[in-house]
């Protein structure tokens, strides 16, 4: 069962263009690769 957020999600994207949907993902890949790239760094300080 969907949320209410989810619906609401995937009506927006439903809606929106074939290129506007392309930035927001490669923009949401940055942001996992940051957060990622973060923990890594993190995860090397402490044993360091």
């Amino acid at each position: 069962m969907m949320t209410l957020d989810k619906e609401t999600a995937i009506r927006k994207i439903t809606e929106m263009s074939t290129e506007r949907v392309s930035k927001v993902l490669i923009f949401m890949a940055g942001m996992e690769a940051e957060h990622m790239i973060g923990e890594k760094n993190e995860t090397e300080r402490q044993r360091g």
